[in-house]
């Protein structure tokens, strides 16, 4: 995996990345959280196993959570039962690292959102027109639009609920 990232370093920070696979969103995800040092939000159907369910995001967004009492991972899911079921590796760390991570379910009225995005520190950003494919693009400074996703993230997370099923999961 580390050979991969090194492809994404020699872009300009400020240049669009056109993503078109699933490996391709994987592997710019993991570049980004590794990078982050402040906080990552990330709105998703079901937190896609193919992009989130791997060793280097888990370990990625462990060393993040525990690196600062003020550090903060947001996720908004549809829905969290392919999470709670297919026993996603985040389920642990939500657990654990309950005051870093939190993840809460889409309200109603939010629903036919069918988007997908990651923001990194206020910067960084992944953008996926449509939440069930993996066409879009990247970008590891892109403040101006990081601003804009995080001010919907804002008011969907405000109109959502904590996922409770998922923090008391094989508790």
């Amino acid at each position: 995996m580390q050979d991969e990232n090194k492809n994404y370093k020699y872009k300009s920070a400020d240049t669009d990345i056109s993503l078109s696979s699933r490996d391709e969103v994987k592997i710019i995800n993991i570049a980004l959280t590794q990078k982050s040092v402040r906080n990552i939000d990330i709105i998703s159907r079901n937190l896609d196993p193919g992009v989130f369910n791997n060793t280097d995001f888990f370990d990625a967004i462990k060393a993040l959570s525990i690196s600062s009492k003020f550090t903060k991972v947001r996720i908004l899911v549809k829905d969290s039962d392919p999470i709670a079921k297919n026993g996603h590796k985040i389920i642990k760390l939500i657990q654990q690292l309950t005051s870093s991570i939190e993840v809460r379910k889409i309200s109603e009225e939010y629903k036919s959102y069918n988007e997908a995005f990651s923001l990194y520190d206020g910067k960084g950003v992944i953008y996926l027109r449509y939440a069930d494919r993996y066409e879009g693009f990247a970008n590891f400074d892109r403040p101006r639009l990081a601003t804009e996703l995080s001010n919907f993230f804002n008011e969907v997370w405000e109109h959502s609920v904590p996922d409770a099923e998922l923090r008391r999961l094989y508790i």
